[in-house]
């Protein structure tokens, strides 16, 4: 009996003594530290989530630009598509553009409206790329009369379908990257080359352009193998 009290006595004492006694500093520590990131985690975190949201508003702007790019070369295929139709109920002819002509002008009609009489033509003639740029104008596309102003001594005339040898080559609209007045509903390139002859701005710093034959492409520059400015003459540049 004595031996029995004198064991439980040992025992209870040392669970007494392994109670009051503290686990060391570094455990304390250590343990606190596994909920909470340090300032070096946090500024990694930080730096990761900076670099994936640039990625991803870099792939949104390639699939925007991407988008707006696609939209102006359907709007392209269509004015080919209206020159066309006009084309064949008109003798061949194209309408003639002139100087600076509003939309509502009724001295001289924009050749754009003798093409899209609607009220939704400006629409189809605002490219969404370029109508952000050059005074922000909603007419965004040229008639592509440049040979036909040499023929006629450099006179504005209407552009004669019938005398486009080269229809794969020619190049009858595209994109107005050219700083014509916002108001001006009749872009031509008589007198300035509206495609070439500034460093492109939009569609990724290219444009759109529109051939006699109606297909459409994107360029950076005049690329003589497959475009002319001449009825007869390949690889002819604006300036010559």
């Amino acid at each position: 009996m004595a031996y029995f009290f004198r064991h439980t006595t040992i025992h209870n004492d040392l669970r007494s003594t392994s109670a009051n006694v503290k686990p060391p500093s570094c455990m304390v520590q250590r343990h606190v530290g596994r909920g909470a990131f340090t300032l070096v985690e946090m500024l990694v975190v930080v730096a990761i989530i900076v670099v994936l949201t640039s990625l991803l508003l870099a792939v949104f702007a390639g699939a925007k630009t991407s988008a707006r790019t696609s939209q102006c070369l359907s709007q392209l295929r269509q004015l080919g598509l209206a020159m066309t139709v006009y084309g064949a109920d008109n003798n061949e002819l194209l309408p003639a553009a002139h100087a600076a002509v509003p939309w509502d002008s009724t001295n001289e009609v924009a050749w754009t409206k003798v093409l899209f009489p609607q009220k939704s033509g400006p629409q189809i003639l605002t490219c969404p790329s370029y109508s952000e740029f050059y005074y922000q104008s909603h007419f965004s596309y040229f008639m592509g009369a440049r040979a036909a102003f040499e023929e006629a001594g450099a006179q504005p005339a209407s552009l004669p379908l019938r005398h486009i040898l080269l229809p794969a080559q020619y190049i009858l609209s595209g994109d107005c990257n050219f700083p014509f007045p916002t108001q001006d509903a009749d872009p031509d390139n008589y007198t300035a080359d509206t495609l070439f002859g500034l460093v492109p701005v939009g569609h990724g710093r290219q444009v759109n352009v529109l051939f006699g034959d109606l297909h459409v492409l994107k360029a950076r520059r005049f690329e003589a193998d497959s475009m002319t400015f001449s009825f007869t003459e390949p690889g002819k540049p604006w300036d010559q």
